[in-house]
């Protein structure tokens, strides 16, 4: 995938403000708040997570980002990328989690993960782009940056006439995935947790 006029490919130089950009844009998102519920820490330790996956992504060629110094971040998966699979030698780089609540957080979440995880296959069960996670910076919103990280891979799923998926926790995204083209298929409550999985679908579109 070539960088477009408004989203470059990001590189490896890129992995700290990436982590900056993702731990801010989801320190107030359901399912991080259910995992890691102190949210003095919240930040610092989703900014450990963010930097040893986002660097994952990036060295995959799965990272994309917008505005200069870095304001958004959306990590892709395309029809012809295997699942990521986290080598011995990248192993080190999710180390510092042990030292936080991350563990204990990933052990709470393991029934909703596992509902997202079912969701997408049951509903992207083909060749499909997936949109794995976007964030954009608190203070640059409402300026059309998630849309720049979204429309082009869309364009290009049309191209190559494949679907398009994505989920979310959050409610509010519901409405900017719709204005996107895609349609919730499902809206699941996942019991005990008070957490809601919305899986979206985008078909392809006709030119």
């Amino acid at each position: 995938m070539q960088p477009g006029p408004d989203h470059r490919l990001l590189t490896l130089s890129d992995v700290e403000a990436a982590a900056q950009v993702m731990s801010q844009a989801y320190v107030d998102d359901p399912l991080a708040a259910f995992m890691l519920p102190f949210r003095r820490t919240r930040v610092r330790t989703l900014y450990k997570f963010f930097r040893a996956m986002g660097e994952v992504s990036i060295k995959h060629q799965r990272g994309f980002g917008v505005g200069d110094p870095l304001q958004g971040v959306a990590y892709w998966k395309f029809p012809d990328q295997e699942d990521l699979s986290i080598s011995v030698r990248s192993l080190g780089k999710f180390l510092p989690l042990l030292f936080t609540l991350y563990p204990i957080g990933l052990y709470r979440a393991k029934t909703i993960l596992k509902q997202i995880d079912e969701l997408h296959k049951e509903y992207a069960n083909e060749p499909h782009f997936y949109l794995d996670n976007i964030g954009v910076l608190p203070v640059a919103r409402g300026r059309g940056l998630s849309s720049m990280l979204i429309r082009p891979f869309l364009d290009l799923a049309d191209s190559q006439k494949v679907i398009a998926y994505t989920d979310t926790v959050t409610r509010s995204n519901v409405a900017l995935y719709q204005h996107l083209g895609f349609q919730c298929v499902e809206e699941r409550a996942v019991p005990g947790t008070g957490i809601t999985v919305w899986a979206l679908c985008r078909a392809i579109q006709q030119p």
